[in-house]
């Protein structure tokens, strides 16, 4: 993957709106707080990846 520094901030900057989201999900909702960060982390890896495939 040929990613710039801008690219890589703007990834950084999603994941960890993701695992800040996972943990207030997970405390409204009353699941394990690792589980809920991995499950929301990976669809957003998912997600961004599959953007990044339909953008080449």
């Amino acid at each position: 993957m040929n990613l710039e520094k801008s690219q890589l901030d703007l990834l950084s900057s999603l994941l960890q709106s993701s695992v800040n989201t996972s943990k207030d999900i997970a405390e409204i909702s009353g699941q394990d707080k690792t589980t809920v960060t991995l499950i929301a982390v990976g669809l957003t890896l998912a997600v961004t990846g599959f953007l990044r495939s339909m953008n080449v």
